[in-house]
């Protein structure tokens, strides 16, 4: 139990973090990490196939976000 309240507490921290940086790539990291810290929650509490769904849907989201950002120009 300790687990889930421990993974709770980095998915909370990620996600103020994934808002609050300037950064779009570490954003996009962090909100990364938010999901995948979502599919560990999921295989502790005994459901791994939406843990497996929430892993690919999160690498598909990563992966879209990074070539959106890829393709923008930097702008100060």
């Amino acid at each position: 139990m300790i687990e889930l309240y421990l993974f709770l507490a980095f998915m909370i921290i990620a996600a103020i973090v994934a808002t609050e940086i300037k950064d779009l790539l570490s954003a996009v990291i962090s909100l990364g990490a938010v999901g995948f810290s979502v599919a560990i929650m999921f295989i502790l509490i005994q459901a791994p196939d939406l843990a497996i769904v929430q892993i690919v849907i999160e690498v598909l989201t990563i992966v879209i976000f990074i070539a959106v950002i890829s393709r923008t120009t930097h702008i100060d």
